[in-house]
């Protein structure tokens, strides 16, 4: 796979850091970002995977009342251990202005293991500033760095690599 961002690079962009991305996505948007960050950073990824069924009409509705309810979900089984990484990078959608299900129910079970995190964000229009704070309540860590992708962020080429490519910069500080 290829970083639309960093294509020839080839060193580690975070020196002597094991890194790892996980990610939850519905529509590809957060999966897009994440698999960027994963090949700019060398990093190992992990795509949680929610076992509620959340297609269809009525499941958009229940999904969102669960996000700002702060509900959490049921994950599939994970196959990396976060707490063996010394950077954990999490991508998230916005729903109904909140963080999923999924990673609020990641982050829940692994605050523990999380030695450090920075987070992605991507939403139709609402700032990463937002709901960052909701997963620094959750872990009771700062992030090292997050950046928020919106709509016309991830359909602007030119825009897009300029704003992962600060996210990237950031990390590697």
């Amino acid at each position: 796979m290829s970083c639309t961002v960093c294509a020839g690079e080839t060193d580690t962009l975070v020196k002597d850091k094991k890194v790892l991305v996980v990610y939850y996505s519905k529509t590809g948007n957060t999966e897009r970002v994440a698999k960027d960050v994963a090949s700019a950073l060398h990093a190992d990824i992990e795509k949680l995977v929610d076992t509620k069924n959340r297609n269809g009409f009525w499941a958009f509705f229940a999904s969102g009342r669960d996000a700002m309810k702060k509900r959490k979900t049921e994950l599939g089984p994970l196959e990396k251990d976060p707490a063996d990484y010394d950077l954990v990078v999490l991508g998230t959608p916005v729903w109904a202005g909140n963080i999923t299900p999924a990673i609020r129910t990641y982050l829940d079970t692994n605050r523990d293991k999380l030695k450090n995190t920075a987070y992605i964000v991507t939403s139709g229009s609402t700032p990463a500033e937002k709901v960052v704070p909701s997963c620094e309540e959750i872990t009771g860590k700062k992030p090292k760095a997050y950046a928020g992708f919106t709509a016309p962020v991830l359909k602007d080429g030119e825009l897009y690599r300029k704003k992962l490519a600060g996210f990237i910069d950031e990390l590697k500080k």
